[in-house]
């Protein structure tokens, strides 16, 4: 694989190869509402009376909390951290969102996801600076408080499509609202 470059254009610019599958359009709305902290919250998990290695296990787990979050298909050229026109108008959506008075006040995590290209240095580098493209982004282009947005790379880490890693969904960006943590 080539090394990747950064690009100074008006800041830093992000990159997920073009080849990932087509997203519907996500309108302002429909981002605002899917992240949310509506219907989320801390989850019970329980255990089944169960023997493991001889020890008999039942009750609850530790709590789980549920996120809310979006996965985004932020396109960037092949191999590279530069913008297609594509990403550009999928954050321009996202920032309508993130600035919407619902959300302004809350933390988000961007994370940077890539697919089992490349070895797993390269692309967990990869996936982290794609995140800090998107946030670099949101910050100089449309204003959104960098102290919103938190940028995390998760490389092949955390696959949507643990079965392939070649899959193009788990090339993607994940803004996840992590507001109701605090």
């Amino acid at each position: 694989m080539k090394k990747i470059g950064l690009i100074a254009a008006f800041g830093v610019a992000l990159a997920i190869p073009t080849t990932a599958p087509a997203q519907q359009n996500l309108d302002s709305q429909s981002i605002i509402q899917q992240l949310l902290p509506q219907n989320t919250g801390p989850v019970v998990r329980s255990m089944n009376s169960i023997a493991k290695r001889g020890i008999n296990i039942q009750g609850q787990l530790p709590m789980e909390v549920d996120l809310p979050k979006i996965s985004m298909t932020i396109n960037f050229e092949l191999d590279s951290i530069k913008l297609t026109a594509d990403g550009m108008l999928a954050l321009r959506s996202l920032a309508k969102a993130l600035l919407d008075t619902r959300l302004s006040r809350m933390s988000f995590q961007v994370a940077g996801h890539t697919d089992g290209r490349g070895d797993l240095a390269y692309n967990q580098r990869l996936s982290e600076m794609r995140s800090q493209v998107v946030v670099d982004h949101l910050v100089n282009f449309y204003e959104v408080p960098r102290t919103m947005l938190v940028p995390t790379g998760y490389g092949t880490s955390r696959p949507m499509d643990p079965t392939n890693l070649m899959n193009p969904l788990n090339r993607r960006v994940e803004i996840i609202n992590v507001q109701p943590l605090s």
